[in-house]
């Protein structure tokens, strides 16, 4: 009797400890889960959603170390047993994916160990996988990202791996999509006082929750956890598995050997970038300051690869200014900037004044061709005649063009001059996975105006005296 009565007492302590915490619900009604340090840090984040005390938190882990099982199954059940009036919004890459997370928290919610900690239920006529009720006012809605969320709101937004597979991910369009669905349709049904969860596998540099970051990262909270540590941690040393008893130490690098360090790096390290997948690497990086590149005999070559537009969304036009000794050496400084046609013309004659160029690179391209007149107009205006030399691709992409810079790196042949290439070197870096790319294009195009091995003159050469000849030597304007 006194057993039965110890049993009791115990199995009531359970209960309240579940409907407390979020870890003890999980493991009273799936006994099987197995509990490490990564999933209690993740709870306690979670229970600060739940509290309202956090608004906007993602969890970075590799696959198969149960973050949807945590978040996108257990989560939402135990937040509406809490309260049964909220709305929780679940969406994956795919709706038959958000519906399967959707069909199992249902499950959880009819379940009796489920009714043995809450009173919220089922509402006897709402019982769909994808979209069911309570017995308050509460709500579970499952989509696909980038599916219709017309009449539905969420106190609570959960984004569960939004990527299918790496043909996605690499894919410009897809993410410009998913993160437009984000924008108009996920985020607008959120309440005034709603969160936003994004539990993913980093797929790219520039996925949904790397733009997001890049737009607005001081609101989120990140938790992001490699497979194998990268550095010391609170929890564990350099080199240690995240879920040894799991996914021992072994096993990962068994799994590295498999899928290769470029997938390796996103899916389990959370890093789209790492040392083995880089390109350029920062041992490449030779370094001079400006007065010492001035005591040098140089020619300057100025490259411009231009933006469309001055908004926020566009891309950023760079600039690599590049002077250049005897002995084919490149000095490079370059910047980056988003300005627009009007903007683009000051700042071509800025150079031109400031640098003293032998001649300016500008990409060929229909904005370009739009604004060259202008410019043309602008010389007549100013009687200033900066020597413009258009740069073609010549059907060569834009990652080919780039990689061509990196025998010129590993020769010792470009210096960065000191405090004037930061950008640039993030963009190579990231190269070809990062969001920008305009310098290290910018860069790459300084091939067609420096070198020009198939004629004594270099096509500058033959721009700079074509144009001189449409001048009036007598008034400086152009022939008509």
């Amino acid at each position: 009797m006194l057993e039965s009565q110890r049993e009791a007492t115990k199995e009531i302590a359970r209960r309240i400890l579940a409907k407390r915490e979020f870890l003890r619900f999980v493991t009273y009604n799936s006994p099987w889960f197995k509990i490490s340090w990564h999933h209690k840090v993740i709870a306690e984040a979670l229970e600060q959603v739940e509290r309202g005390e956090l608004k906007r938190l993602m969890i970075f882990l590799p696959p198969r170390h149960s973050k949807s099982e945590m978040v996108s199954i257990h989560f939402p059940t135990w937040v509406l047993g809490r309260d049964k009036n909220k709305s929780i919004m679940e969406a994956s890459y795919s709706a038959d994916l958000a519906a399967e997370f959707g069909r199992q928290a249902r499950n959880i919610v009819d379940s009796r160990e489920y009714k043995n900690i809450f009173d919220t239920t089922l509402a006897e006529d709402s019982q769909a996988k994808s979209v069911w009720s309570t017995n308050g006012r509460g709500r579970y809605n499952a989509l696909g990202v980038g599916g219709a969320a017309t009449g539905k709101g969420a106190d609570i937004l959960i984004i569960d791996d939004p990527i299918k597979n790496r043909k996605d991910a690499d894919s410009f369009l897809i993410r410009e999509n998913i993160y437009k669905w984000y924008q108009s349709t996920a985020r607008t049904r959120l309440s005034p006082t709603g969160s936003v969860i994004m539990v993913v596998t980093r797929w790219h540099d520039d996925d949904l929750a790397g733009r997001v970051m890049q737009e607005d990262s001081s609101n989120w909270k990140v938790i992001s956890l490699p497979a194998i540590a990268e550095a010391d941690e609170e929890y564990r040393k350099q080199g240690e598995a995240l879920w040894p008893s799991q996914f021992n130490l072994e096993n990962l690098l068994q799994t590295k050997s498999e899928v290769g360090s470029y997938e390796w790096s996103s899916l389990y390290q959370q890093n789209p970038l790492n040392a083995e997948t880089q390109e350029f690497k920062k041992e490449m990086y030779k370094y001079i300051t400006e007065d010492e590149v001035k005591q040098k005999l140089t020619s300057c070559f100025i490259t411009i690869d231009t933006a469309v537009k001055e908004e926020e969304s566009s891309d950023y036009t760079g600039t690599v200014i590049n002077r250049v000794d005897s002995d084919n050496n490149w000095y490079i400084k370059a910047n980056r900037k988003k300005i627009n046609s009007t903007k683009l013309i000051d700042y071509i004659f800025d150079l031109w004044s400031i640098e003293q160029p032998e001649s300016i690179g500008i990409e060929e391209t229909t904005f370009m061709q739009a604004v060259y007149p202008f410019l043309k107009l602008e010389q007549i205006k100013r009687n200033v005649f900066p020597i413009i030399y258009p740069l073609k691709h010549h059907g060569k992409s834009k990652i080919l063009r780039i990689r061509g810079l990196l025998p010129r790196y590993e020769a010792g042949k470009i210096y960065h001059i000191i405090g004037q290439c930061e950008s640039l070197e993030e963009e190579q870096l990231r190269f070809p996975k990062g969001r920008n790319d305009d310098e290290v294009d910018s860069e790459a195009y300084q091939e067609q105006i420096v070198n020009a091995p198939y004629s004594l003159k270099t096509r500058e050469q033959e721009v700079r005296e074509e144009m001189q000849q449409g001048v009036d030597d007598r008034t400086g304007y152009w022939k008509n």
